[in-house]
Formats: structure tokens, C-alpha cells, sequence
């Protein structure tokens, strides 16, 4: 057999957790998956998986050489693509992931400006504010607003979100201007619920003392885009990055309240994986973007 391809087999049943996600994927038999693996273990004389019938799991000498595989591939694939010419130009398809208000707010022109400079580039992106799966979905790069520590992914930091609390005027005066975190208690707050736990904020006081409050969720929504019209609307009080509040404030729609506590910052990243090479394109994409955001001033 090609060791080569055995080895890229047994990578990809570690980051898809079974024969049959790896055949389904490559659209070949799960006995193709099974033989592949079995034949790697045969040369290399040792157990890579504990296999049972619910899972798959590395053992210890799994583990070391999975980490192993995921260098000597990127090296090999690294090293075809230089000696293809890849490297001197971006092409093929980029499929990207990202939260909705990201895309809509900060990415839309660079990525239009990308896709002017490099025309050879296509580009499927999906808009979704749940996190994915890389592999499974085969997305080539995600923008996160956290990094799981996942062997099988490599990050980048693009920026540092900046948070705000936020309302309408017409909010503050039927209800009040809050001064201080606890009273949020008495006011409609509008929660995004993929925040774990949602009906918590936490606040930190130019003192540096932390302080959690619990709130009365007047209205929630796993959609940033929904919370900002609510809270233009007039019906309550939000938390969201400035970038999307600041187009409001400048109008006048809204004002950023309980601005005596520290801000919050939260980093965004540009997620890809670390088990094949890295085109091009990915490279080009992720240093562009970066670029961008540098210039934008986020």
C-alpha cells in the first residue's frame, strides 16, 4: 500500500472519530478505511486506536505518532506545492466560515477586495453564528470568537473585540440611565443566547474587582444583527462589539451606557486546520485580512 496515503487515512479517522465519517467523506468504502489503518499499524508494530463499539480513541503511541503525521504531511504537502508553483498564485476554492455580523459589518469589502486581487479564487462562504466543524464541513478557515484547543487546528489572532453596553435614548428615557451593573436587574435586557450562561453579565470596576449580575432576559436571540434592531427599537439594553454599535451612535440611534466599568474585550480568530498543508490561498487570505483590519483600525 501507498504509506503516504495510509498515514493521511489514519489523520483524517482521528479528526472525523470514525471509519465511517472518513469513507463517507472520500466517498470510499469503510473497508478501504479500516484496511488502510490496519496496514500502517502492521508496518509500524504497534496499536494506534483503541477500538470498541461506540468509539474510537489514540493510544499513548497513537497520540505521538498522530502529531508526527500532522508534520511530516504538511511538510510533504508544503513541499509539492513549491515544486508545482502554488505559491505564486492564489487559486481554487477558499471556503470560509463566519459569524453573521462579522461578514456583514467588517468582512464584506475586504472580501470583495481580495477576490479582485486574486480572480482565480473562489470563494464559499457561509454565514452562521453556531461554531463548526472544520473537517466535517470542509471549511478551510473559520473566524472564531474563541480558539478550541483541538490538535488538529491551527489559529491566528486577527483582532481584539471591543464589547459595549448599549441602548436606545428613547430606552434610557423611559427607563433610566443605569449607573451601576446591579441595577440592571430592573431593566429589559436583550441576551444572545449561544453565550453560555446567556442571562449573565460580568462586569469589571476601575478598581478591578469583578462583579456577576443575573438578568431578567427580556428578550434573547442567537442572532447579533437581531439584538442591534432591538435595541434601536427601543426595547432594551444590549452587549455587542463597537464595531457594530458605532455607526449608531454616530447617528444618534444609540448611546453606549455603563461605560464606568472596564471594557471587555473579546479575540477573533482566524481558525484553519493543521493537518494538511496550507495553500496559497489560505495563506494569502488570512495575511489580507489581517491587513485590512490593521488598516480599518480594529
Amino acid at each position: 500500500m501507498d504509506k503516504l496515503d495510509c498515514i493521511r487515512t489514519f489523520t483524517r479517522v482521528v479528526q472525523l472519530g470514525s471509519f465511517t465519517a472518513v469513507a463517507n467523506n472520500h466517498n470510499i468504502t469503510q473497508g478501504s478505511v479500516s484496511k488502510k489503518v490496519a496496514w500502517l499499524e502492521q508496518h509500524l508494530s504497534i496499536s494506534l486506536l483503541h477500538r470498541t463499539s461506540r468509539q474510537l480513541s489514540l493510544t499513548d503511541a497513537g497520540e505521538a505518532y498522530y502529531q508526527h503525521a500532522l508534520r511530516l504531511l504538511e511538510d510533504h504537502d508544503n513541499f509539492e506545492a513549491k515544486l508545482k508553483g502554488e505559491q505564486l498564485k492564489a487559486k481554487g476554492r477558499l471556503a470560509l466560515s463566519m459569524p453573521t455580523s462579522l461578514g456583514l459589518h467588517l468582512l464584506a469589502k475586504p472580501i470583495a477586495d481580495f477576490m479582485a486581487l486574486h480572480p482565480d479564487v473562489d470563494i464559499d462562504l457561509s454565514l452562521n453564528d453556531q461554531h463548526i466543524d472544520l473537517y466535517r464541513d470542509n471549511v478551510d478557515i473559520a473566524f472564531r470568537a474563541s480558539f478550541l484547543k483541538d490538535s488538529g487546528l491551527k489559529a491566528k489572532q486577527l483582532i481584539d473585540n471591543t464589547m459595549v453596553y448599549c441602548a436606545s435614548p428613547d430606552y434610557i428615557n423611559r427607563k433610566g440611565l443605569p449607573r451601576h451593573a446591579s441595577e440592571l436587574t430592573k431593566h429589559h435586557c436583550l441576551t444572545y443566547s449561544l453565550a453560555h450562561p446567556s442571562n449573565v453579565w460580568n462586569f469589571i470596576n476601575r478598581d478591578g474587582k469583578s462583579e456577576k449580575v443575573s438578568l431578567s432576559e427580556h428578550f434573547r436571540s442567537d442572532n447579533p444583527e437581531m439584538l442591534l434592531k432591538m435595541a434601536t427599537l427601543g426595547q432594551g439594553i444590549t452587549f455587542l462589539p463597537q464595531w457594530m454599535v458605532s455607526p449608531y451612535e454616530k447617528t444618534g440611534e444609540l448611546v453606549e451606557v455603563l461605560t464606568d466599568y472596564q471594557q471587555q474585550t473579546i479575540p477573533l480568530y482566524a481558525v484553519y486546520k493543521a493537518s494538511q498543508s496550507q495553500p496559497f490561498r489560505i495563506r494569502a487570505f488570512i495575511d489580507f485580512i489581517t491587513d485590512a483590519m490593521k488598516a480599518e483600525g480594529c
